[in-house]
């Protein structure tokens, strides 16, 4: 009788601690919590923004003052394994950053699209070509996109 009861005291643990454990699993928090990844979130971001530089559309030629940054910003979603590659003259310009912005997403849903901001500081004087190419899983180019940068 005594290994039966201990039997049954051992499967109703068993299953409690199951329980908590799916329970754990799923449950969800409303707590904003820091992360290290580059990932952030922000409510409107344009196709195509730069700082200090005039002519923002898409494609279209940047101006930059020599020592000044600019953005240009690209739709993406990194979670489909396509990625933006930027190609550029390395004397004329340096990339300081390169950072996901997810779109809005308020059911935490994995896989929103967002976009790509590459800052880059304005180095010598000229004017130069940054070429992005969204490359694929597979290494292949699906789209390209160039700008011509003009730095006074």
């Amino acid at each position: 009788m005594e290994k039966k009861r201990a039997f049954i005291v051992g499967l109703v643990i068993a299953l409690l601690s199951f329980t908590l454990v799916v329970a754990g699993c799923t449950s969800s928090t409303s707590t904003n919590s820091s992360s290290t990844a580059p990932t952030q979130t922000s409510q409107t971001v344009p196709m195509t923004h730069t700082a200090n530089a005039t002519n923002v559309t898409l494609g279209e030629p940047i101006t930059v003052a020599e020592g000044l940054t600019f953005t240009i910003t690209l739709r993406s979603n990194p979670s489909t394994g396509y990625s933006w590659e930027p190609q550029f003259n390395h004397t004329a310009l340096s990339l300081i950053s390169s950072v996901f912005i997810s779109d809005p997403n308020p059911h935490h849903l994995v896989g929103v699209p967002g976009s790509q901001v590459f800052t880059f500081h304005g180095l010598a004087k000229g004017t130069t070509i940054v070429t992005f190419q969204n490359i694929s899983p597979s290494q292949i180019v699906t789209e390209q996109t160039t700008y011509t940068v003009t730095v006074t």
